[in-house]
């Protein structure tokens, strides 16, 4: 379990990081107050109490009816002739971080994109382009314009994950400043293939899958090779100016929705689903949890009380709190709770995210893996309550070795709550489960070095979770989760 974190202290560390770094250099302006709760998920008072405490430690300058602008560490220009940007050497002294994120960037986004775009319909896309052409109206800055329409497909598309992963990879891929510089980028020569980039995305109207994705593909490998090419020029011109080692990214795919005792709450959920504790069996006692979990007895409490008032629970004065497994009552509550209605969709959209970036974590992965990693699955696939998906998962996210890629799939991970989908099934995680076969032959796959087969049974086995647990919480009461889409493996099969 992860120490908690406040979100004032979260949202405050979170854009101190970013203006002691230069991400956010002196004189850029943070976003507004409303975009910040949008962001962050805060409340506007979090949101004006930090920005307060920013102020006061002189980071940045408020003013009513004006842009926050940060006052910090105002940068020297670089010697030679005077830069452009003082924020070029933010730029390039974070160099590999930021092509780090433009690498990511162009593996992952493609197949969220194209699917976005294909699931949306046509009402939908109707209105996004309508936000385009209004937004074009208004005189936007160009990036910002068709970044808010690329935000709009991705909501479009029912996940509660995709929109909120882009932002963070857009903030930390500096594209303000390299629209800025977008007169720079290019040789004369490639000025009709910069028409293409990501400041000029153009009307999407994608006849199929396969377009969408060719599209998308196509810009955003062109863009990679354009920031490593006006980077190397920018190295070359500015020697001086030395390369750290830091990768700056970070994503916190809870943020704003978390609280502390819901954690421990869905960790016993998991622990029940996988057979850890079993029906009728008694959780250890408030004493032994609250020293497992490292937390108040109060806290302890409160994530029991939450079991009883779901149903998965029954606490009995004197003798503790029984387990029943998960069953229709359980489930109704579930979807009566707004908090778990919300946790319940965030978890059918890490499965959704997981079909999807799975064949490019394969990718990148799949010959760096060892026959020791091969040999070490194996023993673990013998432990008890062993799930073999999650092991494999594991291993690719252990040897990713791009790090924001690594950061994504750790922090979609603790979306996974394995007991959701196990509380199906009466013997819990047993290899008789549809799940653990499928994960068994994925490893079968790699261990014959099928890179294709791999990928796709790997995409194959969070499809089938996603529409198990989505079909019947439809049934419960959430009718929201139909606007999560299972991809269908002809889709998948397009990117592997």
């Amino acid at each position: 379990m992860e120490q908690k974190n406040r979100l004032f202290d979260f949202l405050y560390q979170s854009l101190k990081k970013q203006i002691v770094t230069g991400l956010l250099p002196y004189g850029s302006t943070l976003p507004s107050m409303s975009q910040l709760c949008e962001i962050y998920h805060v409340g506007m008072r979090t949101a004006r109490d930090v920005l307060k405490a920013l102020a006061r430690e002189g980071y940045i300058r408020t003013a009513q009816r004006r842009p926050t602008l940060v006052i910090y560490g105002q940068a020297q220009i670089p010697e030679a002739g005077a830069s452009r940007e003082p924020s070029i050497k933010t730029i390039l002294s974070h160099r590999s971080s930021i092509l780090s994120v433009y690498e990511t960037m162009a593996l992952l986004m493609p197949p969220l994109f194209s699917f976005s775009a294909m699931v949306c319909g046509e009402e939908k896309m109707q209105n996004c382009l309508w936000i385009l052409a209004q937004e074009k109206k208004a005189h936007r800055n160009k990036w910002q314009t068709y970044s808010t329409f690329l935000h709009e497909i991705l909501s479009a598309s029912g996940s509660l994950l995709f929109r909120d992963l882009y932002i963070s990879l857009e903030l930390y891929a500096q594209i303000p400043f390299f629209w800025e510089h977008r007169d720079f980028l290019t040789e004369p020569a490639d000025n009709i293939i910069k028409q293409n980039t990501f400041w000029h995305t153009g009307l999407l109207k994608p006849e199929s899958g396969e377009a969408a994705l060719r599209y998308f593909t196509a810009h955003y490998r062109f863009t990679n090779e354009m920031m490593k090419k006006y980077l190397d020029r920018l190295s070359l011109e500015y020697p001086q100016i030395q390369e750290s080692d830091e990768n700056l990214y970070s994503w916190d795919a809870d943020l704003g929705r978390d609280h502390y005792y819901l954690q421990i709450t869905r960790d016993i959920i998991d622990k029940i689903g996988i057979g850890i504790y079993k029906d009728r069996e008694f959780l250890p006692s408030e004493e032994a949890l609250s020293r497992q979990y490292q937390v108040s007895i109060a806290t302890v409490r409160r994530a029991l009380s939450n079991l009883n008032r779901l149903g998965f629970c029954k606490t009995y004065n004197v003798k503790g709190t029984q387990v029943t497994l998960f069953n229709d009552r359980a489930i109704y509550s579930c979807m009566m709770d707004k908090t778990y209605k919300n946790d319940t969709l965030l978890y059918l959209s890490s499965l959704q995210f997981m079909a999807l970036a799975a064949p490019a974590a394969v990718a990148l992965t799949f010959d760096l893996i060892t026959e020791e990693d091969l040999r070490s699955l194996e023993e673990r696939f013998r432990e008890p309550y062993a799930i073999p998906l999650d092991l494999i998962m594991d291993c690719i996210t252990a040897r990713m070795p791009l790090y924001p890629f690594r950061i994504i799939l750790k922090e979609v991970k603790k979306m996974l709550h394995w007991g959701y989908y196990f509380s199906f099934y009466p013997e819990g995680s047993q290899m008789s489960n549809t799940i653990n076969p499928m994960g068994l032959q994925a490893f079968q796959y790699l261990r014959r070095k099928d890179r294709k087969a791999f990928a796709g049974q790997l995409s194959a086995c969070y499809c089938h979770i996603l529409v198990l647990v989505r079909d019947f919480i439809k049934g419960c009461g959430l009718p929201e989760a139909d606007k999560i889409a299972a991809p269908d493996m002809s889709f998948i099969s397009l990117y592997i």
